[in-house]
């Protein structure tokens, strides 16, 4: 019995040693990335992807037009900087823009916007570019046109979908007659 427990102390102290061996003195792991005066942090902020960037934007939010008509509405999506620590980032990559039909009064929650846009109907839309490269700190600018087909009003988004995970949208409520 007591060489079990002497067994049992001697592995407790290994894995204290070996377990503080990957560890500098001021508690940082000597595997992360960094130069001896700090973490790297990757540029991720809590609620990436999840929250609406804001970084999409319209020229018009409000659109009257009859049966048939059409119009042009200016966009753009800007490559801003956002902070995570002590790190300035930016919104850049690959992005795809998409329109969908949805709720009134658009919510910062993809998780919960995303369960309320549906695929568009009574309107004909189109985005161009749908697809472009975003930069930091530089713009897309992209001309969304709307035909209606039918009578209603209609809460249009307009989605940026990166493919760095972040999204962002904005909506223009269009009156048809």
């Amino acid at each position: 019995m007591r060489r079990f427990m002497i067994l049992i102390l001697v592995l407790i102290v290994l894995c204290g040693v070996i377990g503080g061996w990957a560890y500098s003195r001021d508690g940082q792991s000597k595997n992360a990335k960094g130069s001896g005066h700090g973490l790297e942090t990757a540029c991720v902020h809590p609620g990436y992807g999840e929250f609406n960037s804001h970084i999409l934007s319209l020229a018009e939010e409000n659109v009257s037009l009859h049966v048939g008509e059409s119009t042009e509405i200016s966009g753009t999506v800007e490559g801003k900087a956002f902070f995570v620590g002590n790190e300035t980032c930016h919104y850049s990559g690959n992005v795809t823009l998409r329109a969908y039909l949805g709720p009134g009064y658009p919510k910062d929650s993809w998780g919960y916007m995303s369960g309320k846009l549906k695929s568009v109907e009574g309107l004909k839309v189109e985005i161009t570019p749908s697809k472009a490269v975003l930069n930091p700190g530089k713009s897309v600018s992209f001309i969304l046109k709307v035909t209606p087909d039918r009578t209603g009003t209609y809460y249009l988004y307009v989605v940026a979908l990166s493919d760095a995970g972040w999204r962002s949208w904005a909506v223009v409520k269009v009156n048809v007659s």
